[in-house]
């Protein structure tokens, strides 16, 4: 590992690389921590969800930045404002969205941290147009069973209608 890979930094409010397609930006890569870490962050608008799904491989956490998010694991739902921590350990389903009237934003810490690669994936599939919805359904599925994360889509048609958002 080079040198400059291991020394100390800081990362400011604008710092970071854009992930395309995804409202989201890389705050701390994993290569600095022999991908031990990952962090991004992201906004999620009004009414968007995150489906339910379960990581194989990786620990997540959440920190809410800004604004009000609804977390879901095993059927509880449970709000969570901006300075709060969502500790969603691997093997885990969860989901999470925003039924509110703004933006919230929100830190996601990944361990191991190379998960954070598989957002630049899944942006550079929805940034392409050459692919009709039942193509890109199967590049999403593709991907994200390669990362060892398994959707519960039977859930999203209830969690839709009760809180009002949609995927």
């Amino acid at each position: 590992m080079s040198t400059i890979e291991r020394e100390a930094s800081l990362v400011r409010p604008g710092d970071g690389s854009e992930i395309p397609n995804m409202d989201m930006r890389h705050k701390v890569d994993p290569e600095p921590f022999s991908g031990a870490l990952g962090i991004v962050e992201g906004t999620i608008r009004p009414g968007t969800l995150i489906p339910p799904h379960t990581h194989s491989r990786e620990d997540e956490c959440f920190y809410v930045l800004e604004g009000t998010l609804t977390f879901d694991h095993d059927g509880v739902a449970e709000q969570a404002e901006a300075g709060t921590y969502v500790i969603r350990p691997r093997g885990i389903a969860h989901a999470l969205w925003n039924s509110g009237t703004s933006d919230a934003r929100v830190m996601v810490i990944h361990t191991p941290g190379a998960f954070v690669r598989m957002y630049d994936e899944l942006g550079a599939i929805f940034g392409r147009t050459d692919l009709d919805p039942e193509s890109r359904r199967r590049e999403e599925v593709d991907l994200t069973a390669r990362w060892g994360l398994t959707f519960h889509w039977e859930r999203v048609p209830e969690i839709a209608e009760r809180y009002g958002v949609r995927p």
